[in-house]
C-alpha cells in the first residue's frame, strides 16, 4: 500500500504518533502477541503487512468491552458484522473478544472488500465506513478502478483512518526516523493457539501452563465466565513456550475434569496421593497442577485448585470434612451407590465422611476407580 508518500497528512500523522518515542514503544511492546497474532493471519491470506496496523487505529489494541449494540474486540466488530461473519456472541462467550477469531474474521472481510473493489485503500474504507459506502462513492466514479495515487474522499473520519493506518506503517518501515525504537519479539511474545476437544477451565491452563491467571485472561477475553463454555469453541491462546505443559498434563487428565476448577484450602493434613483418588485423577497429573511433590503430604491450610463448580463457600471449605460421623446415619442409611461423575471426593462431602475412611472400609485400593452402580458402605464394619 502508499506508505509516507501518499499524502502530506500521513507524514503528520507519523510524526504526531511519533511525538513521544518512549510511550509508543512500550505500547507496542504491550500489544506484541496480538500483533503477532495478526501478523500471521495476514500472512497466510497474503494481505498487505499494513493491516497488522488496523486494530491500533480502531482501538490501540485493547479488548474493547460489549455495550449493547455497540462495537467490542481489538477489530471494533458490530454485533451484526460479527454474526453474519460467524462469530458466536451470547452470555458465555463473545467471539469480538476472541483474538485468533476476531482476527481471522475481520481480515477475511477486508480480503472480499478488496477482491470486489480491487484497491487495499477501498477495502480499509469498507472496513471501516461500511461496504455500501464505498459501493457508492465508486459507482459515481463510474466503477472505474482508482489509480495508485488518487484518493478517494468519502467524509473525514474515513480519510483520517486510513491515514492512520499509513502512519503506523510509515513509522514502522523508518522508525530511525521519527526516533523509534521498535521491540523485538520475545519467546513469551509468541502466541500458540491450542485446539482441544472439550471445554477448559482458564485457571486450570493458567496453572498447569505457569501462567498468570490475568495474562491468561487477557490472552482470552472471549470466555465471559471464565471457562469456555460447553458448545465452544474450545481453543486457547497462550505463549509458545508454555505450550508443552499445558498439552502434556491436559493428557493426563480425563477430558470431563477439565472445565471446572475451584480453589481450595485444607483444613487437616493430606497425602496427594489420597486426594487424587478421591478426585480419580492422575497424581502426577494433580502434583503437576498444584506445583507440590507426588508423594508430598499437604499440611492444613494448604490451597489447591482442584476440580468442581466454583462459589462463594468453596474457596473457604476444608477440601477433607473434619467430621469423621456421616450425617447420613441419623437417617439410618449406612450405604450409597455411585452415580454418574461421582468421586470418592464427591461421596465423602455429601456424608461428612473422611475420604480415608471411605477407603478403608470399602477396602479400595490407591489407584482403584468407581464404578457405575457400585455399592459402597458408609460406616466401618463390624
Amino acid at each position: 500500500m502508499p506508505g509516507c508518500s501518499y499524502s502530506p497528512a500521513v507524514q503528520r500523522f507519523a510524526k504526531s504518533m511519533a511525538a513521544s518515542p518512549r510511550h509508543l514503544t512500550i505500547a507496542l511492546r504491550q500489544a506484541m502477541p496480538f500483533l503477532l497474532t495478526a501478523t500471521a493471519q495476514i500472512e497466510k491470506y497474503d494481505m498487505p503487512g499494513e493491516f497488522a496496523f488496523l486494530p491500533w487505529v480502531e482501538s490501540s489494541y485493547t479488548m474493547v468491552p460489549p455495550n449493547g449494540d455497540g462495537v467490542a474486540g481489538m477489530w471494533q466488530l458490530m454485533p451484526q458484522t460479527a454474526r453474519e461473519s460467524g462469530l458466536r456472541i451470547d452470555a458465555d462467550y463473545d467471539g469480538r473478544l476472541d483474538v485468533f477469531a476476531s482476527t481471522q474474521t475481520a481480515l477475511v472481510l477486508i480480503k472480499q472488500y478488496e477482491e470486489e473493489f480491487g484497491d487495499w485503500r477501498l477495502a480499509n474504507m469498507a472496513y471501516n465506513a461500511g461496504v455500501n459506502s464505498v459501493r457508492q462513492a465508486v459507482a459515481t466514479r463510474g466503477g472505474v478502478p482508482l489509480p495508485k495515487n488518487t484518493r478517494l474522499y468519502l467524509n473525514q473520519t474515513n480519510d483520517e483512518h486510513l491515514t492512520k493506518l499509513l502512519a503506523m506503517a510509515c513509522i514502522v518501515a523508518a522508525p530511525t526516523r521519527f526516533g523509534v525504537v521498535l521491540p523485538e519479539p520475545k519467546p513469551e511474545d509468541v502466541p500458540a493457539l491450542i485446539n482441544l476437544p472439550a471445554p477448559l477451565d482458564l485457571r486450570l491452563a493458567a496453572q498447569i501452563g505457569d501462567i498468570d491467571y490475568a495474562q491468561m485472561l487477557r490472552w482470552n477475553p472471549a470466555y465471559l465466565r471464565g471457562h469456555m463454555p460447553e458448545g465452544g469453541p474450545y481453543h486457547l491462546l497462550v505463549p509458545a513456550p508454555n505450550r508443552a505443559a499445558i498439552e502434556r498434563t491436559l493428557g493426563m487428565l480425563p477430558q470431563y475434569t477439565w472445565r471446572d476448577w475451584r480453589d481450595m484450602k485444607l483444613q487437616q493434613p493430606q497425602t496427594l496421593d489420597t486426594l487424587a483418588m478421591a478426585y480419580d485423577l492422575d497424581p502426577q497429573a494433580l502434583a503437576a497442577i498444584n506445583h507440590v511433590g507426588v508423594d508430598a503430604t499437604l499440611p492444613a491450610g494448604k490451597r489447591l485448585l482442584l476440580p468442581g463448580h466454583d462459589n462463594n463457600i468453596a474457596a473457604t471449605v476444608a477440601a477433607v470434612p473434619m467430621s469423621p460421623v456421616a450425617a447420613a446415619l441419623d437417617a439410618g442409611q449406612t450405604s450409597c451407590t455411585v452415580h454418574p461423575g461421582d468421586t470418592l471426593w464427591d461421596i465423602a462431602r455429601r456424608y461428612r465422611l473422611r475420604v480415608d475412611d471411605l477407603m478403608q472400609w470399602n477396602r479400595l485400593a490407591r489407584n482403584a476407580t468407581l464404578r457405575l452402580g457400585q455399592h459402597l458402605v458408609l460406616t466401618a464394619p463390624n
